[in-house]
Formats: structure tokens, C-alpha cells, sequence
């Protein structure tokens, strides 16, 4: 390979990994949000088991995005130099839907895992269980999802927590 296209190689790919460091540089701190949502009740702090999951779910998406993506440029760039090499061509191709195959099995998975989640949380914290699909008295609701959602009544906030009445 021509050393002028390895370095517009590496370059391309430095920037692809630099953007996002781009971006949050222009981040300039606290907006707030946090504090508004613990006046509410919303806060979640980092020790809950929720909150964690849910941080390693999103930077493990976001590594196999970057994997994705990789992948999909590399399997690009065979493809573009493979001046009919049909060896190359068909790695390149094959690349290619191995890659969007894995994707495809992240993103199910994902949604599979969210939706079981919900399904879970769906049943409430604090003794409330669903009775024909509301929520007992007591039980953990969301105010904003579904107020209607308690078997007792309109959800509330009592003491800084959304419960059934």
C-alpha cells in the first residue's frame, strides 16, 4: 500500500474516533437536570443496581457501535481496493454481513432485555403486584408513563415517591 494511503487511513480513522471527544469538549457542566429531578423524586443515586446495569448496557452498545462501524469502513476499504480480486471481494463482502448480522443480534437482544425489564418493573416495588393489569394499592407506579395505571385510583406522589393510593 501507498505510504500516502496508509496515512489518509489512519487519519480518517483518528477522526471517526475523535468526533465524539469533539463534541463533549464543548460540554460546559451541570445543566440542572440532576437537581430537578431529585426535587421531583426521579433521582436515581449510582448505587442503585438499575442505574448501573443500565450505564454497562450503554457503553457496551456503544463499543459495538464503534466495532461496527470499524468493521464496516475496513470491509469498505477491501472492497475498494481489491481491483477484482474476487478473494478480496468476497471477504469484503462476507465482512460486511457478518457485521450487520451482529448487529442485528445486539439490537434484538437488547430489545429482548429491555422489554422483560419492563414487563418486570410493570408489576411494582413496595407490595403492590398487577391485578388484571393494574397495580395494588401501595405499589410503585409511574406518574408520567401511565397515571391511570394504580387499581385504586390516579397515581401520587407521597413523601417523594410515585405509589398507588
Amino acid at each position: 500500500m501507498h505510504p500516502t494511503k496508509k496515512i489518509g487511513l489512519i487519519a480518517t480513522i483518528a477522526g471517526i474516533f475523535a468526533a465524539p471527544f469533539v463534541a463533549l469538549a464543548a460540554y460546559t457542566g451541570d445543566t440542572g437536570l440532576g437537581a430537578t429531578a431529585s426535587q421531583a423524586g426521579l433521582g436515581a443515586s449510582p448505587d442503585d443496581l438499575s442505574v448501573v446495569i443500565g450505564t454497562v448496557i450503554k457503553t457496551a452498545l456503544g463499543v459495538v457501535g464503534v466495532v461496527f462501524l470499524v468493521l464496516m469502513v475496513y470491509a469498505g476499504y477491501i472492497w475498494m481496493i481489491a481491483r477484482g480480486d474476487e478473494a478480496k471481494v468476497e471477504k469484503a463482502k462476507d465482512t460486511i454481513v457478518n457485521c450487520i448480522i451482529g448487529v442485528v443480534i445486539v439490537v434484538g437482544a437488547y430489545t429482548i432485555t429491555s422489554y422483560i425489564i419492563t414487563q418486570f418493573n410493570k408489576g411494582g416495588a413496595g407490595g403492590g403486584t398487577p391485578v388484571s393489569g393494574k397495580i395494588k394499592s401501595g405499589g410503585s407506579c409511574s406518574l408520567f408513563a401511565n397515571p391511570s395505571q394504580c387499581e385504586t385510583g390516579d397515581c401520587t406522589v407521597v413523601n417523594g415517591t410515585a405509589i398507588c393510593p
